[in-house]
């Protein structure tokens, strides 16, 4: 609403062009002709000022003035009916027109009033609602009603007493901020409702749980009442195939138990056939073995004999080689001597008178006789020493071999004793298991012959058992027993006996109430998300808020400080309980010739000082107000000279280079200096207030 205001106050600004008074209150009829910049309105006090500015304000929708609660008591006297008309400007501004509506320059906006207390509102002589007059004038900013816009005789001290939070209500309204305290009073009130009606959900809530929790225990128990029923019927169903399973796995017990011992039977007979091969094989070694060991033994005795025999020769061989030697020595000897006596009877033969021919004769051929004998005898000996020493290395090698074999028999033997010493061994074992197993075979196949009758037994039962059971229900693979099963059956039984009070009501009546406690919690949830959002918008709406109301009586204070230092004044301008926009307010202080400023008020400040003071604000606010069209009457009510002519002073200069128009009524004779000053004389002659125009644009 401040951006709309905005842009209508400085580039779509519409201006009175002139007021047409007929049969109201002194007037009977008159033209009054209003320029941008200040319009002052002078004349006698009686001589219809205030009239022109009341007639300004009725037809610009205001409905009670200070003159008259009733409009129709501002009609002239002696006459039924009165009509006031503003000439508005709707030429072209920036290539628009303010009111772009009417394709014209001029828009005549008039309110007829009667006598009988009709009033109607005419825009360009067609009759219109007064909504859409008030709509359309607050689109242009022109609010009568607001005594920052327009302040009629006394407003001053009625400014001055007004409260703080009403005077910042009426500042935001003439400035165009209303729609902030707008928005956060909405919101607040949206707050609100939703405060009460989330309490209301929150009683709605506590009652709904008090009662959703005695149909929620109702509920419950039906619900565990109905799950134990089903529970029960499980559990007879779990009974009758736990025997099933009890008798399956006992009979499962059995054909393992079966299984198992026939295989240990199947074992017991590979074992007994194994032992009796291996029985079979130890006899069968033994006989070989012992057989071996027989001719093993024959073989030794000869091996033995041989070596008697060998070594037997043997000893006569080495006899034998021994006297071959000694007949060989004795050769030898006998040769030696045999030569000692030949050359014996040489040396005799040599030193007798005998013929040496003829004995070395006989000599020689005794010498070579003996030679040939010996040569004989000796090649005869060593021909039967040789054939000795063969025989006995032939014996030799028939020795060593005969010892040889004896040392192999000897082994061959201690292996084939060693081998009948197993076999034997063997053989005792292999007829001890044949023996044990013969008597385990036995024991396995009576005990498989109980077990097999007893199977039998157990599958007639489960024959029995399992048809019952299906007859109850489909299979129940369970873990317990019979027992376990039958014991919880009877627990059940005596659960439900104690919830017998417990109605089939329960869960239509717990599901219908607790449909609306869901709806009262999804409620409650869509309000408390509600709540934070407009508690978010209203500190969001609050904090622009205060923004702009910051920024605004910033520059209004300073303004308004520099005005007052121009009267030899001090003040400021403060708003108060900035974080409560209901409680928050606007004081204006003020203080004359060195005083300590105080309290704007009634009772502190004289006349003329609250005049001054209330002026100085109302200039410091102009450049921030919307509406294009100001006035006050009587602005220097009890002001002495000087400030009156700097009051003026100050009112020309806030208009400067500005098009607003500023409707100043005085009786007083006050200089306004400026270009954009237009002079009205309003005097009354003949009981009717007539219009004269002093001074004009330049």
């Amino acid at each position: 609403m401040r951006c709309q205001g905005m842009c209508l106050r400085f580039g779509e600004l519409m201006l009175i062009r002139e007021v047409i008074l007929e049969n109201f209150m002194s007037y009977e009829y008159a033209r009054v002709p209003l320029k941008p910049g200040v319009n002052v309105v002078c004349g006698p006090n009686g001589s219809g000022k205030s009239s022109l500015l009341l007639g300004i304000c009725v037809a610009l929708g205001e409905t009670y003035t200070e003159r008259s609660k009733r409009l129709s008591d501002l009609i002239r006297w002696g006459e039924d009916r009165a009509r006031v008309t503003i000439i508005l400007d709707n030429r072209r501004r920036g290539g628009r027109r303010p009111l772009p509506q009417f394709d014209m320059d001029e828009v005549a906006l008039t309110r007829n009033l009667r006598r009988d207390g009709r009033y109607w509102f005419e825009l360009n002589g067609r009759g219109v609602q007064k909504g859409e007059v008030l709509e359309l004038l607050r689109s242009l900013g022109f609010d009568p009603d607001n005594m920052l816009i327009v302040m009629h005789q006394n407003m001053p001290e009625v400014f001055a007493s007004v409260s703080p939070q009403e005077r910042l209500r009426i500042l935001e309204r003439a400035v165009g901020y209303e729609s902030f305290r707008a928005d956060v009073l909405e919101a607040r009130r949206r707050l609100k409702g939703i405060l009460a009606e989330e309490e209301n959900v929150r009683e709605l809530l506590q009652r709904a749980r008090e009662t959703l929790s005695h149909w929620r225990e109702q509920y419950e128990r039906l619900m565990e009442k109905r799950r134990l029923r089903r529970r029960l019927e499980f559990l007879q169903v779990e009974l009758a195939w736990s025997r099933v399973i009890e008798l399956e796995e006992e009979l499962s017990r059995l054909d393992e138990g079966l299984k198992r011992l026939r295989r240990e039977l199947d074992e017991t007979e590979r074992e007994i056939e194994h032992w009796g091969v291996v029985v079979q094989e130890a006899g069968e070694e033994l006989k070989r073995y012992r057989s071996e060991r027989s001719d093993l033994y024959e073989k030794r005795v000869e091996c033995e004999r041989t070596i008697g025999v060998c070594r037997y020769a043997l000893e006569a061989a080495e006899e034998e080689l021994s006297r071959i030697e000694r007949m060989l020595k004795a050769s030898e000897e006998h040769r030696r001597r045999f030569d000692i006596n030949v050359e014996a009877l040489r040396e005799r033969l040599s030193r007798g008178p005998v013929r040496l021919d003829d004995y070395f004769r006989i000599i020689a051929e005794l010498e070579e006789a003996e030679a040939q004998t010996y040569e004989t005898w000796r090649r005869e000996l060593e021909a039967r020493r040789r054939e000795a020493e063969r025989g006995r290395e032939q014996l030799k090698r028939r020795l060593s071999e005969a010892e040889e074999s004896l040392a192999s028999l000897l082994e061959e033997l201690s292996r084939v004793e060693k081998h009948l010493d197993e076999a034997g061994d063997r053989y005792v074992e292999g007829r001890i298991r044949l023996a044990l197993l013969e008597e385990r075979r036995r024991r396995l196949g009576e005990r498989i012959e109980e077990l097999e009758a007893e199977a039998a037994r157990c599958k007639r039962e489960l024959r029995d058992r399992r048809e019952d059971a299906e007859a109850r229900g489909p299979r129940v693979e369970t873990g317990r027993t019979p027992e376990e099963v039958l014991a919880e059956l009877r627990k059940l039984n005596g659960i439900l006996l104690g919830m017998a009070d417990v109605s089939e009501e329960a869960e239509e009546m717990y599901k219908a109430y607790l449909k609306t406690y869901r709806e009262l919690e999804e409620k409650a949830a869509l309000l408390r998300d509600k709540r934070r959002e407009v508690m978010e918008e209203v500190e969001e709406r609050t904090r622009k808020w205060l923004e702009v109301t910051q920024s605004l009586l910033e520059d209004v204070d300073r303004r308004y400080r520099e005005f007052l230092s121009r009267l030899q004044a001090t003040g400021e301008v403060r708003l108060i309980n900035p974080g409560d926009i209901e409680a928050a307010g606007i004081e204006i202080y003020v203080g004359f010739k060195g005083a300590t400023p105080t309290r704007l008020d009634p009772y502190t400040h004289s006349g003329g000082e609250r005049s001054t003071a209330v002026m100085a604000f109302l200039l410091a606010l102009q450049q921030h107000i919307l509406s294009p069209f100001r006035a006050v009457d009587e602005f220097d009510l009890h002001m002495d000279e000087r400030n009156r002519e700097v009051v003026a002073e100050f009112i020309v200069e806030s208009l400067r280079g500005s098009d607003d128009q500023y409707m100043v009524i005085t009786p007083s004779a006050v200089t306004f200096r400026g270009g954009d000053v237009h002079v009205i004389m309003v005097q009354k002659t003949g009981g009717s207030s007539a219009i004269r125009v002093l001074r004009d644009e330049p």
